[in-house]
């Protein structure tokens, strides 16, 4: 780096920080324990947020449920880019959707700082993975810096341990505390039914499960999910993910050589989007159902047992992303344990969520088998 640009860089930075320094005098209300442990003092009557992944409004949802969108003055573009039907759908309940500030397109080095500080936000959450800033991201400590409240929040690392942490946060920082344990304690309810009944499950009695991310759009076959994300919905209802031993994290990849030695019993699909799985809010059932068998019929894994004995299923791909993460779980749960299961109901889960918690309508289709009985 020459000692221009160095310097460039620096005053770049200093004049970031001293659009910070002129916002209006904040008084803090609490102090937020976030994903990181970090004591977060949130302001008084939080009513600009922004968003570091647009789909973290899955969250708000659940909290500000007349209108999940009034309090967001910015937001990434991933839910417009990679959730286009979630996001047509909100937009017709919620035109000013459309007019949200972005602040970056679909990742980190897309954000601009800048723009975040111009939106004079009393709040901005991040997520500790994935498009956006991530945990440590200087953007967050440049917001520190200019007296902005920032707080982490995870629902794709540690998902089962952390979206009811993260929903509590941001209840907390936002005044929406009896409505975060109200979906809190209902995601407990509804997991505890499910790993219950497998936690005394022998290794031999667990099928082996291979799940594709984004089969079909992703630029090669073989994106997976490890000890993380959607690999930690596997092992919750009692499944043994055959990537759990090759990718340490919640996103890897593995051989298309390695899936077919392995063989493994069931084999799960995620998509949101063409050319791939079509599933989300506003698809048809008829649709998601085709988009199933083109993945299907693709020849990389068409050979597979699972594929060939009708034990291949659809996934909504946003649920590694969405504290809607229980419906997942149950309809894992069923497609990998279907004797142990046969009372348990996702679509109804997801209807009492909707009816209790939400104000969105999420008509749709988020999950599908080769006979698209859901």
């Amino acid at each position: 780096m020459t000692i221009a640009s160095a310097l460039f860089r620096a005053l770049r930075v200093l004049a970031v920080i001293s659009i910070g320094l002129v916002l209006p005098a904040i008084s803090h209300a609490a102090e937020v324990t976030d994903i990181l442990g970090r004591k977060v003092n949130v302001p008084d009557h939080v009513s600009r947020i922004v968003l570091g992944e647009g789909r973290l409004s899955y969250a708000l949802a659940l909290l500000d449920r007349d209108n999940p969108f009034q309090r967001i003055v910015g937001w990434q573009n991933d839910l417009r880019k990679l959730d286009p039907h979630s996001f047509e759908t909100y937009k017709k309940k919620f035109p000013d959707v459309a007019n949200i500030a972005v602040i970056g397109e679909t990742s980190e080095v897309s954000v601009s700082v800048e723009t975040i500080l111009a939106l004079k936000p009393d709040l901005v959450i991040f997520s500790v993975a994935g498009e956006g800033p991530k945990a440590h991201s200087p953007i967050a400590d440049t917001l520190a810096q200019a007296g902005i409240a920032v707080l982490y929040v995870d629902f794709r690392v540690s998902p089962i341990e952390n979206t009811p942490k993260s929903i509590a946060a941001i209840g907390e920082a936002i005044g929406r505390q009896a409505e975060a344990k109200q979906f809190t304690d209902f995601y407990a309810q509804h997991l505890d039914r499910i790993t219950s009944r497998v936690a005394a499950l022998k290794d031999e009695r667990k099928p082996s499960v291979f799940v594709e991310l984004l089969a079909g759009v992703w630029q090669a076959a073989g994106h997976t999910t490890g000890n993380g994300g959607l690999g930690q919905f596997v092992s919750a209802v009692g499944g043994r993910n055959i990537a759990a031993s090759v990718v340490p994290g919640a996103i890897g990849d593995v051989a298309i050589e390695y899936v077919l030695h392995a063989d493994p019993d069931i084999y799960i699909a995620t998509g949101n989007r063409s050319p791939g799985l079509l599933l989300g809010a506003g698809v048809e059932k008829e649709a998601a159902q085709k988009s199933l068998e083109s993945v299907l019929a693709r020849p990389e894994f068409k050979e597979l047992g699972a594929i060939r004995d009708h034990k291949a299923y659809g996934l909504w791909h946003d649920f590694y992303n969405s504290p809607y993460n229980i419906v997942a779980i149950e309809a894992l749960a069923k497609w990998i344990h279907p004797e142990l299961f046969q009372d348990i109901d996702p679509a109804k889960t997801q209807q009492d969520m909707a009816k209790s918690l939400l104000a969105i309508d999420n008509t749709g289709t988020y999950w599908v088998d080769p006979s698209a009985t859901n």
